[in-house]
């Protein structure tokens, strides 16, 4: 009975305090509610103001942070002048591809940017197309006519239109030496491609890394799949490929 009484007068006398507090907080100026309401969409925003970030280091001084600001690189109708290297995997099984090609964009918007590429392929043969090779020119010695050398279409050069669309935008910190802006995109586009024995229509599509380590100087990382038709004594054969491309440029 007397825990119950005890309990019963310490509701009656928290009861006021807490009921004044509550009035007390209804009753705060505007200016202190848009105060404490500007105070909380700071917090909830940490990582979009500079100056949270600044309390947040120095309360926690051995964490490294790093937030996500507006673009440093400008790329509204600029333009973008780049050299690359590439290797083709996939098309003709007798030959190995490797290519060096010049490229010009114009940069419309951080998202949407227009590109040319001229593209120079250098082929060897594979181990296999050697060997059936060798093999053809010793029965074609001998005056066999029972084994044909395989005919091979090579790739010379080819030029290309390209749309590019950049959907994913951020930066990264390298070894803490510097901070590079970078953009993940697609492309898709079409050309025509020279060959030793025809021209063809080419048609591309594919997706990249670039990164813009400064105002200047530019690198792209690149992956493309690419079709087209080349023609042997057997008829025209239908070539699907992928390339794979690095390059280097210069923002204008």
């Amino acid at each position: 009975m007397k825990a119950l009484i005890s309990l019963t007068l310490l509701v009656f006398l928290a009861a006021p305090g807490a009921w004044a507090q509550k009035k007390s907080r209804k009753a705060l100026p505007k200016q202190e509610q848009a105060k404490t309401i500007n105070m909380n969409s700071q917090l909830d925003g940490l990582g979009r103001n500079e100056e949270i970030i600044k309390k947040a280091q120095a309360l926690q001084p051995n964490n490294n942070m790093r937030i996500v600001q507006k673009r440093e690189v400008d790329r509204n109708w600029r333009g973008e002048l780049g050299v690359s290297y590439g290797m083709v995997n996939g098309g003709d099984s007798y030959v190995n591809t490797a290519n060096w090609g010049l490229s010009a964009d114009l940069h419309i918007s951080p998202r949407w940017s227009l590109g040319v590429r001229y593209i120079e392929n250098k082929n060897e043969l594979t181990a296999e197309g050697d060997r059936v090779t060798r093999i053809a020119a010793d029965k074609q010695a001998k005056g066999e006519t029972d084994y044909i050398r395989p005919d091979i279409d090579f790739a010379k050069r080819t030029i290309l239109a390209l749309v590019n669309w950049y959907p994913i935008y951020g930066k990264v910190s390298w070894l803490e030496y510097g901070v590079s802006q970078f953009d993940f995109y697609v492309l898709a586009g079409g050309g025509q491609i020279q060959l030793s024995n025809t021209t063809s229509p080419i048609y591309t599509g594919g997706a990249g890394m670039g990164i813009w380590w400064n105002n200047r100087i530019t690198t792209r990382l690149e992956v493309r799949y690419q079709n087209y038709k080349d023609q042997v004594f057997t008829g025209e054969r239908n070539i699907n490929s992928f390339v794979g491309q690095i390059g280097i440029g210069l923002m204008l």
